[in-house]
């Protein structure tokens, strides 16, 4: 056993004060300590600690623990804020038993636990099963984006980020050209002032980082179905750029699936990127992984909105035989409850509007535009040019296709261009792809279509926003969760699991009784 610092909360050193009758009864603090107290639920933070024979006495892990889901509880993330607290507020004085951990203890003690912490959230999420809070009969799944600590400046594709650090010596080698210049017209010192030199200094220091980084990492790839290059960041190469409606952040998906009875948080994870399509198999693998590999049983509904909607993930859902229904992006507009709306057609209107100038510059004439003709394998484009056949036999996800391409010459003095092609013409005309007739195929896709235009599945889907929405405003609206303070994916995940420990703790502080659990 390690040796630790005394954790006794019926006594105090210094003061006549028991720390228990201060957390007071029934109090999301006294549900904290009474579910830490339990030397099996933090037993995973013993293996670290080697101090039983030689070295000072470390804090116990369930002091730490109920200090930072305490400050979690209250909106403070800062270790120094922390700190600070169990020194000025007396229910942190309390929790943390007259101690005063420094705040690197509290800030090293979250970034090494990761494993640990993962455990925790594990045997915090079977109480909660054990308790009678999760009805096992509908999952939701969303994500939430977050900022987290690396600069968005620091962010592009290998090709940008080696033309910035080229950019920074030409500007470093500008600034010494300019003052030798100068300094020859006077006859002076060659002695650059001071006040330039630091500029140059720092140029030269980011135009080493970046091609520090350079010589070390490989391209990073996106995920999707055309392995493109995405940007890379020097700061922190796992997080992603993302789009929110507050604008591009850098930052993680911190993706969360919670249960319909309860909303108790069922599995949760940070994922560097940006596109969701990716992140509902290792969510569905999580989830089996924390409640049983039989947990998807046809009587559980597993509801998702459209960003997790693609041909792969539709696929594996049928291949698991999960029940679930997942969206595409166009399914309101087959809904008539929603396509006859007012509110629907404003904002269709407004919607116009804001892409009008887009489509503009992002023009391309449909294939439809095209006189096709299969018996001979023809194709004429709307200029009166004849087309280059190149197969009938490519395979795409609704069928085969028959492809035909423009010459390039046809295509580079066609007075058509503009309106024809996304694209200036470069190195290959316009191509032009028909589903070939009696090939189609059913897709995954296709039949989720099916069960979401059904009465029963829009039924179904309409239990989603009252099952997944309130967690994100919980933790990040009550909580004040705005970033994550840590860097990579898996660090990430322990600050975001500790949030949803804390979720989780207070819906079992609040719907169950103490005694029954601990």
């Amino acid at each position: 056993m390690s040796n630790f610092l005394d954790d006794n909360l019926n006594q105090s050193v210094f003061f006549d004060i028991n720390y228990l009758e201060v957390l007071g009864n029934n109090t999301f603090e006294y549900c904290l300590y009474h579910l830490l107290e339990n030397d099996e639920i933090v037993s995973d933070f013993y293996t670290r600690y080697k101090n039983k024979n030689v070295g000072r006495k470390a804090y116990p892990p369930a002091l730490l623990l109920r200090v930072i889901f305490y400050a979690y509880y209250r909106g403070h993330t800062s270790s120094r804020v922390i700190e600070r607290l169990c020194k000025t507020d007396l229910k942190f004085i309390a929790l943390a038993a007259g101690r005063q951990p420094h705040f690197t203890t509290i800030a090293n003690f979250v970034s090494s636990n990761c494993e640990a912490m993962g455990n925790l959230f594990h045997k915090v999420l079977l109480i909660c099963d054990q308790s009678g809070l999760i009805g096992k009969e509908h999952f939701a799944i969303d994500g939430c984006k977050l900022p987290t600590n690396a600069s968005k400046q620091w962010s592009g594709t290998h090709k940008e980020l080696r033309k910035k650090s080229d950019k920074l010596k030409e500007a470093a080698k500008k600034i010494i050209d300019k003052h030798l210049s100068n300094d020859s017209d006077k006859g002076s010192g060659n002695k650059i002032p001071g006040d330039q030199q630091q500029t140059i200094d720092t140029l030269m220091k980011n135009a080493r980082k970046i091609d520090d980084f350079l010589s070390t990492n490989e391209p990073r790839m996106g995920q999707g179905r055309r392995k493109q290059e995405v940007q890379s960041n020097i700061t922190d190469n796992q997080s992603a750029k993302m789009t929110t409606s507050k604008g591009t952040i850098q930052g993680m998906a911190c993706v969360t699936a919670a249960d319909e009875k309860h909303q108790i948080i069922v599995h949760a994870q940070a994922f560097g990127m940006g596109q969701e399509q990716a992140t509902l198999k290792p969510m569905v693998e999580g989830i089996k992984k924390n409640l049983g590999n039989n947990i998807f049983k046809p009587s559980l509904v597993l509801t998702a909105d459209t960003g997790f909607s693609s041909e792969a993930t539709m696929q594996y859902i049928f291949d698991e035989n999960i029940n679930a229904v997942i969206p595409d992006n166009q399914f309101r507009k087959r809904n008539p409850v929603f396509s006859e709306s007012d509110l629907y057609s404003k904002h269709k209107e407004l919607r116009k509007k804001t892409r009008k100038d887009k489509a503009k510059t992002n023009m391309a004439m449909h294939s439809s535009e095209f006189k096709v003709n299969f018996s001979n394998n023809t194709c004429i484009c709307p200029s009166g040019k004849k087309l280059k056949f190149l197969g009938n036999d490519y395979e795409g996800v609704k069928g085969f296709y028959t492809r035909f391409r423009g010459e390039l010459e046809d295509c580079r003095n066609c007075s058509m261009q503009s309106t024809c092609m996304r694209n200036p013409v470069k190195e290959k005309g316009r191509q032009v792809s028909f589903l070939n007739e009696g090939q189609e195929k059913i897709t995954c896709l296709d039949l989720m279509k099916q069960k979401i235009d059904s009465p029963e599945g829009r039924r179904m889907y309409s239990r989603r926003m009252w099952t997944i929405e309130p967690v994100f405003g919980n933790i990040t609206s009550n909580k004040g969760l705005n970033r994550i303070g840590l860097r990579g994916e898996v660090k990430a995940t322990t600050q975001w699991l500790m949030y949803c420990m804390v979720h989780n703790i207070e819906k079992l502080w609040k719907n169950s009784e103490v005694g029954n659990w601990v």
